[in-house]
């Protein structure tokens, strides 16, 4: 070996070069055959696992793939689900559109709700989404039922979808229809129809079943920060596991083969339910003190901070900052936010606390993946959520499975002959609007006599129509209806009457035994059985819980009750679990 030299020669102005020996070894000499040479198989060594059957594919998958020889295109994989963003609501403008917005257009809005869930879906890398656009509410209900049946189940052109989001006309306005487009335009059925959380209460999911096939359906409230926070919470995560899927074997070997077993399909679903895959949480501690909500626990958006617990451990602690107003209008609190911070229900019913005091820590559900995927090892049954559902608890199963209803008949003087013959007819339309024998019982059903109204209130009936309630012929009930029974011949239509004055003096008596009211089933109850028979918008409904026991209590009339029952049947078998 031997380097080039530049030098230049004293007796001539010609730069020269020699060749001078050198002292550096050559590594060759001392490298052995096969030194730098990979044997083949050497990278990945037989009967490796590069890729297991479930597994989502990254971009590293593809690499082994290829460098093993696959072929890519024909490597199975499962089809994503195909889920519809809907938006619904007379104000609101395509935001593709809202340029053309006059000035004169008062009432009218962007939609920033598909904008916002389609980007925040296709993100998710788990579903395709597809814009379904705008209904509004004078579509009518027909109308709108057949285009979305029509887009659920598709055609001879069109595939149809698996999953549909809808967001607006889910809560209790007079134009909010989407609930009767979904349960009696579509034949769907309300598996809860209110959410104990803020933001989100109206969130309702409803499932629609064809030929074999179910189609869900999340209707999240219209506020876009609702919306968002409602998909991030519940459609993500049920998509993942839509996308996932599940190992039909492995919980065959946790629960028992035999799924035609109730307690076995019940074991499988919580196995299922337990093992699911949810957002990764850390706990973080408030950088400022947060005003809790008196009547729900709250998502609230933070942007989070990680810090050194000090300078050589190599720990971290993470702080978590609101993002300012938390109004479920306000897109601006979702811009920063890292994760929904979950406080709890402040005040004597929740905590006990009315603030978040700084310092304080909470758990938050992140946003983003910290590692690549949601969950990534986070199960259901080890994140926070867990204390939602008492999976142990067989009685709190059964009283989700079957209401057991008691039933007062409350007659003026003048309907008094009736009342050997209405319970059972009442008793029995009850069950039938609740789903039939499988649903519902009936425990009992008295009968009540309401004085003629006077000018004071009559303070003898209603002591006696607590009585009734709490005594023991009712005890064992989860739901009470107080049916107040119209006037007229119950056999023609045309002669019958909402009892407007006993309905008033029946809603006065009950007030002090009333805990809290729920106004927003009230009104369900009222525009269902009104769009049985409009005669029935005339009686003012109460729906409320009882101070003394853990049920709940319902007054309407006899008229339009199948509808009435209907229109709140889905909610109700959620608020009697959650109050019970």
């Amino acid at each position: 070996t031997a380097i080039l030299h530049d030098y230049n020669d004293s007796s001539s102005d010609v730069l020269k070069m020699k060749i001078v020996p050198s002292k550096v070894s050559s590594i060759l000499n001392e490298t052995k055959p096969w030194t730098w040479i990979r044997k083949i198989g050497s990278d990945v060594a037989a009967e490796s696992i590069v890729l297991s059957k479930g597994e989502k594919i990254r971009p590293v998958h593809l690499a082994l793939l290829a460098q093993l020889g696959a072929p890519l295109d024909v490597l199975q994989v499962k089809t994503l689900p195909r889920i519809g963003v809907l938006s619904t609501g007379n104000e609101l403008v395509d935001a593709y559109e809202s340029s053309k917005l006059k000035s004169n257009q008062l009432g009218k809005i962007p939609d920033a709700n598909r904008p916002l869930l389609l980007s925040q879906l296709g993100a998710y890398g788990n579903c395709a989404p597809t814009d379904l656009g705008i209904v509004t509410d004078d579509d009518g209900i027909d109308a709108i039922s057949s285009r979305l049946n029509q887009i659920l189940w598709g055609n001879d052109e069109t595939e149809g979808i698996d999953v549909l989001v809808a967001t607006g006309g889910i809560s209790m306005g007079e134009k909010d229809i989407m609930e009767r487009v979904f349960v009696r335009g579509m034949g769907g059925k309300v598996h809860f129809g209110r959410m104990n959380m803020k933001p989100g209460k109206p969130t309702t999911f409803i499932t629609i079943d064809k030929d074999h096939s179910r189609k869900l359906v999340f209707a999240l409230p219209g506020n876009p920060v609702s919306a968002s926070v409602c998909c991030e919470l519940l459609v993500r995560p049920c998509l993942e596991l839509l996308h996932n899927g599940v190992d039909i074997d492995e919980i065959g070997r946790q629960t028992g083969p035999n799924f035609e077993d109730e307690s076995t399909m019940r074991e499988a679903v919580k196995y299922v339910v337990e093992n699911a895959n949810v957002h990764e949480e850390v706990v973080a501690s408030i950088t400022s003190d947060i005003k809790l909500d008196m009547g729900r626990p709250e998502y609230h958006r933070v942007t989070l901070n990680r810090k050194p617990i000090d300078n050589n451990s190599g720990q971290y602690i993470y702080q978590a900052t609101s993002t300012g107003q938390q109004r479920s209008s306000i897109v601006l609190s979702l811009r920063n936010a890292d994760g929904l911070m979950m406080l709890p229900r402040g005040g004597p019913m929740g905590c006990g606390s009315t603030v978040a005091k700084k310092g304080e820590s909470f758990p938050v559900f992140m946003f983003s993946k910290i590692s690549s995927s949601i969950g990534s090892g986070t199960k259901f049954k080890d994140s926070s959520h867990r204390p939602i559902l008492d999976y142990n608890n067989d009685h709190v199963h059964n009283k989700r499975e079957k209401l057991m209803v008691g039933v007062v008949i409350c007659l003026s003087e003048k309907d008094r002959g009736k009342k050997d013959v209405l319970p059972d007819e009442l008793g029995s339309r009850i069950v039938r609007s609740l789903g039939g024998e499988s649903k519902a019982s009936i425990t009992s059903h008295v009968t009540c006599i309401v004085p003629t109204m006077a000018k004071a209130p009559n303070d003898n009936f209603a002591n006696k129509l607590s009585s009734l309630i709490h005594g023991p012929a009712i005890e064992g009930s989860n739901v009470i209806f107080v049916v107040v029974a119209s006037k007229g011949d119950t056999s023609k239509s045309r002669t019958r009457h909402v009892a407007f004055r006993t309905g008033l003096e029946v809603n006065h008596a009950l007030a002090p035994i009333i805990d809290k009211h729920a106004h927003a089933l009230a009104l369900q109850v009222r525009k269902g059985a009104s769009s049985q028979d409009g005669i029935a918008a005339m009686f003012e409904n109460v729906v409320g819980t009882l101070r003394e026991r853990s049920s709940l209590i319902i007054t309407c009339s006899d008229i339009g009750l199948e509808r009435a029952i209907g229109a709140m049947k889905g909610s109700l078998f959620h608020a009697v679990s959650v109050n019970s």
